[in-house]
């Protein structure tokens, strides 16, 4: 079958990448609601100063110093509480606090707290076979392959079955493509990721529950701790990602860490057992060197420092939970990093590892504190700029205003690819950019045969805020723009769209060369960004599928690479 799924995602991509119109998808896509209005995070955490809790200002310096300059890792928002207080807290420009964000597989954490509950209600055993549970279901397919697989097995990654996130893309219905799934081994031989397990806990609890899995978490953990302004994507059949598609607020993130630390107890009231946190935070099965060198307990990664633990996402989002000193890290970002074998989760490990043991509290220091809150500032906001440094960047941008650019953009977006592939959002077809100035503000407009698209950026340089729609889908975005030159002396217009809510952004260039103006997509993460970070997993599969090898090696063992490569940049030459 995995052959069957992998033909598919090849001939999607071949469509997605030739004219996005034919890129066919089963069912609406499943849009993000729109963002609420931003307000306090509810029940938020307290404030306190690092040396209050015994950590010198400066070794939190340090640390965002470090990790701000560590470009390649994008961070987008940090957070760092120590004895239930956040002792720090940074933006990275142009990324807000008060803007929910996506979490990817971080949010597989909290799909094990779901079975967790569905456990101590009696409800549902974890050596229950998921062929039982779905028994009732009418598959044009018997079960005779995942007859052995178990509730255990999805949550510590052993199940084997071979359908993955590919399916979510070509199939409709991700629980019948599970169950018409080879397995690469016997279940619970070995440990292998796959996002598709945690989307099947999230089946097995609407199929034993008769509820959603979003639905019942919210009603018992997320409303008792003030998490409101929260979504969780689902699936064309309705039911929950439960491996990715949940976006919240990074201190509503950081509660998470706080429940944990107290044994599953919040305001006094217990929300889940201190048993379950147990076995959750336990090593469960080892993992692969190249994605961590601690085990896995129940969608949990273990961590470096003993007794330490990690909810980990792609491209950057993490909780790393301390027990032994009471400290939680949360961070957002857009890098290339999924996971926790990386540059990241060792900066983390550089400073707060086993080394690191936090003194009583210590005498204020207002120097490095005010240092720490002068640091944390900077990053939150724009190099400063004098009045003729605007005047000259806004003077630089007039040769596109009133402008108009016609490119054969058939399978050009605004949206990056990856945004497209995760909301199943394939609106594009760019036939024409436009311009033009509105006092501070230009106004990029990108027009299809469907739909208009305008940004607005302002002349200054700065970041402006808006909400982008596209598709019907609407996304918190910041946008910035500037009048350069590339390396061969040519004027280069870029636009950058940060998607804030996300890890991606897209990037619009166009070159103004003697003889012709040319126009490029591309976009962050980048393609082989992403590739690299399935490597593990595809690397791992691949090799031990003979029929797979051969229908690579019929069409061209690097076509798909190729493929995502060229889809993730785009280069278009202006018709004159």
């Amino acid at each position: 079958m995995e052959i069957f799924m992998y033909q598919k995602a090849l001939a999607f991509f071949t469509k997605l990448y030739n004219n996005r119109d034919e890129a066919k998808y089963y069912g609406a896509h499943p849009m993000k609601p729109k963002l609420p209005t931003r307000t306090p995070v509810k029940d938020a955490f307290p404030r306190a100063t690092p040396e209050s809790v015994g950590i010198r200002s400066e070794h939190i310096y340090a640390f965002i110093k470090e990790l701000s300059e560590m470009t390649e890792l994008a961070p987008h928002l940090l957070m760092i509480t120590k004895d239930n207080r956040i002792i720090s807290e940074t933006e990275f420009y142009p990324y807000r606090m008060d803007t929910w964000h996506v979490s990817h597989s971080l949010c597989k954490s909290i799909t094990a707290i779901a079975v967790g509950l569905a456990v101590e209600d009696g409800i549902l055993s974890l050596d229950e076979k998921i062929t039982d549970i779905f028994s009732k279901r009418a598959f044009s397919i018997d079960f005779v392959r995942q007859k052995d697989i178990t509730v255990r097995h999805l949550l510590n990654m052993s199940a084997g079955c071979a359908f993955n996130e590919l399916g979510s893309v070509t199939y409709e219905d991700w629980v019948e493509g599970y169950f018409s799934s080879n397995l690469k081994f016997t279940p619970g031989a070995k440990f292998f990721y796959n996002s598709m397990n945690s989307y099947m806990l999230s089946a097995v609890i609407k199929e034993k529950t008769g509820r959603d899995m979003f639905e019942l978490l919210y009603e018992r953990i997320f409303l008792p701790m003030g998490i409101t302004e929260v979504c969780w994507e689902k699936s064309p059949k309705g039911i929950t990602k439960g491996g990715w598609g949940l976006y919240m607020k990074l201190e509503d993130t950081m509660k998470f860490g706080k429940l944990f630390l107290d044994g599953g107890v919040w305001k006094g009231e217990r929300l889940i057992s201190e048993e379950w946190i147990g076995e959750m935070t336990k090593k469960q099965i080892d993992t692969p060197d190249s994605m961590n060198l601690y085990g896995y307990g129940y969608h949990v990664w273990m961590g470096a420092r003993e007794g330490s633990y990690q909810f980990n996402g792609m491209f950057g989002q993490n909780l790393f939970v301390f027990p032994d000193i009471r400290m939680t890290v949360g961070i957002y970002s857009g890098g290339s990093e999924f996971f926790p074998t990386g540059k990241l989760t060792s900066l983390v490990n550089h400073y707060f590892g086993d080394h690191y043991h936090p003194a009583e509290p210590l005498r204020p220091s207002r120097h490095a504190y005010g240092a720490l809150r002068a640091l944390n500032a900077s990053l939150a906001l724009p190099k400063p700029q004098s009045r003729q440094e605007k005047m000259q960047k806004c003077a630089a941008l007039m040769p596109i205003v009133n402008k108009s650019y016609c490119i054969d953009g058939k399978n050009a977006s605004i949206l990056p690819v990856t945004l497209s592939l995760l909301h199943a959002n394939f609106a594009g077809g760019i036939q024409k950019i436009s311009f033009r100035l509105i006092g501070e503000t230009v106004e990029a407009t990108f027009r299809s045969p469907i739909e208009t698209v305008t940004i607005p950026f302002s002349v200054s340089g700065t970041a402006h805020y808006f909400d982008l729609t596209e598709n019907d889908e609407r996304f918190s975005a910041a946008s910035i723009a500037k009048m350069t030159k590339n390396e061969d002396d040519v004027p280069v217009f870029k636009l950058s769209v940060y998607f804030l809510e996300t890890t991606a952004v897209r990037h619009v260039k166009i070159f103004f060369h003697h003889d012709k103006t040319v126009v490029r997509f591309s976009e962050e993460p980048t393609g082989s960004d992403l590739l690299e970070t399935f490597s593990p997993v595809l690397g791992d599969f691949i090799p031990d599928n003979k029929a797979l090898k051969n229908l690579l090696a019929k069409t061209d063992s690097n076509m798909l690479y190729e493929l995502f490569d060229k889809l993730f940049t785009l280069q278009f030459t202006v018709k004159k």
